[in-house]
């Protein structure tokens, strides 16, 4: 009897688009896939099955995320066996509009139902795409663990969905409330990552610092600062109000602990800021800093700001570019206000044009770059701790790395040296947002 023809693997394409908990989720869907026999492709006319995880926080990453969808339905139209899904946060909360545009879809999954995958790609239906949607308030993914990546950094989700209910956020309708994985769980995904090559992990989660389970968030960051190998400890995106003092403190007396803050403001001014439901006032903001400062006395702290929300005077514009005088952030996200519908702000009355709010918006990207050169120029001619991360696109023989602040540096390459190597580094000059510097 003759052999059997071998079978030829079955091949998958993932576009992400969004924040880095997409990516995570897009490494889990991988090691999933991956699993079941499928191998990767960056060619999507390659793939039998086309996914694209979406993101849902502001309306430009909507817009790319069906522009894609519309362009790459071109594949599937050529070979109706292909299977084409939508993952994430636009499946949960613009289904419609999806299947508007891309009548192609066949398979939808929200956020909480990823495990789902297996069994919904065995199924198909007469009268629309598979889905599976909705909020599942348990899910934590527990025993699930991406593929360790090649890199020598990876994430690591500790917390899914969020409680905080802030006026612009529509995080709580597409990924649900907040829930915490165990911390053996975690400890767990983080061995396999530092066996794998690791040495830098970005705890994930949609309020961070609100992390709660079997122990506190500040046991956590403690148990994590023991594993050997691990040389670096981030996380994002923490809530101001949760730099508790002994999160405060153990971030303080981890090594491995980077003394790099991201602290979202969003806006100076208290009356704004109780509109945006944020949960701190303006003096209540800069005292967590003063805190953290008292613990962390070289911390770098970066920020996320946004300029128009509805209601919103020239005066509490100014009183946002009196608190980045006063704190003088590294790095800052910035960006106009823009309705998310189903959230509490979209029914707020739009009170500032558009023209207005990108000239605000534009005098904080100038103070901010000002603050950033400054922070920066402090740096020239101190040595500085740089992990590499790889080579530099425009010049192979030049490295990019990052100091524990967070800052990036870059170098000539120097012999032997590879993807999380720690080295000693002297800043020599800066190039706008950018270090340059030499082994010291």
């Amino acid at each position: 009897m003759p052999d059997s023809p071998p079978s030829v693997p079955r091949r998958y394409f993932l576009e992400t688009y969004g924040c880095q908990m997409n990516e995570y989720d897009s490494g889990l869907v991988s090691g999933m896939l991956e699993g079941l026999g499928y191998l990767a492709t960056r060619e999507p006319g390659e793939a039998d099955l086309i996914l694209v995880n979406t993101c849902s926080v502001r309306e430009k990453a909507e817009e790319t995320a069906l522009d894609k969808l519309v362009s790459i339905a071109y594949h599937k139209r050529r070979n109706p066996a292909v299977r084409l899904g939508v993952l994430g946060c636009m499946a949960e909360n613009r289904r419609e509009s999806i299947l508007e545009r891309v009548p192609e879809v066949d398979l939808l999954l929200g956020p909480d139902h990823y495990d789902q995958l297996a069994s919904a790609l065995g199924r198909t239906s007469p009268t629309g795409p598979v889905s599976a949607l909705g909020h599942a308030p348990s899910q934590t993914y527990a025993g699930f663990f991406p593929a360790v990546p090649s890199s020598a950094i990876a994430q690591v989700a500790i917390q899914r969905g969020c409680d905080k209910n802030c006026a612009y956020c529509i995080v709580p309708t597409t990924r649900g409330p907040e829930r915490s994985r165990i911390s053996g769980d975690i400890l767990e995904e983080v061995r396999r990552l530092v066996d794998g090559g690791v040495v830098e992990i970005n705890l994930l989660g949609q309020t961070v610092n609100a992390w709660r389970a079997d122990i506190s968030f500040a046991d956590l960051l403690r148990e994590l600062g023991k594993l050997g190998g691990l040389r670096r400890i981030r996380f994002t995106s923490p809530h101001p109000r949760h730099f508790t003092e002994s999160v405060c403190r153990a971030m303080a007396e981890t090594p491995s602990v980077c003394p790099h803050v991201h602290a979202p403001l969003q806006s100076g001014s208290s009356r704004v800021l109780r509109a945006m439901r944020r949960q701190y006032s303006r003096d209540q903001y800069l005292s967590i800093l003063e805190r953290l400062r008292r613990w962390i006395p070289d911390a770098a702290f970066t920020t996320d700001i946004i300029a128009g929300f509805p209601g919103e005077t020239e005066e509490d514009h100014r009183e946002t570019l009196s608190l980045m005088d006063a704190v003088r952030f590294d790095q800052a996200f910035m960006f106009a206000y823009s309705a998310r519908p189903g959230t509490p702000a979209a029914e707020l009355v739009e009170t500032i044009s558009d023209e207005e709010k990108g000239g605000r918006l534009a005098e904080i990207i100038e103070l901010q770059r000002r603050h950033a050169y400054q922070r920066l120029d402090e740096r020239v001619g101190m040595v500085e701790d740089v992990l590499l991360e790889g080579a530099s696109r425009r010049d192979p023989d030049e490295w990019i790395g990052k100091t524990p602040h967070f800052r990036k540096v870059v170098l000539r390459k120097p012999e032997d040296a590879g993807p999380g190597q720690l080295l000693k580094v002297r800043i020599l000059s800066r190039n706008g947002q950018v270090l340059r510097g030499e082994c010291a």
